[in-house]
């Protein structure tokens, strides 16, 4: 084998190796989060669901939660799963 065929193979293999591991990263960090969502939502909470919709809690369970969003004139009521939650972003 020619010396820059190896040098290519060694520079694949170091760029899959970093792809796996920043993707490893971002699933381990994600995990992270729901397991912070689960332990601290409560009602009253202010969240931000994966679909970038802001609203308040006001009532879960371990699978559901009704939450409420928009003005004060023109409230939704929307029942999402919990695990569709991104963050909270008052308890």
């Amino acid at each position: 084998m020619d010396m820059n065929l190896k040098l290519e193979y060694i520079i694949l293999i170091i760029l899959a190796l970093m792809f796996y591991f920043y993707s490893l990263k971002d699933d381990l960090e994600n995990k992270k989060n729901k397991k912070f969502v689960r332990r601290n939502l409560k009602v009253g909470s202010k969240i931000i669901t994966e679909s970038k919709i802001i609203g308040e809690v006001i009532e879960f369970n371990k699978t559901d939660c009704l939450i409420i969003s928009g003005s004060e004139e023109k409230n939704s009521y929307l029942l999402i799963e919990t695990d569709s939650i991104e963050k909270i972003l008052e308890i």
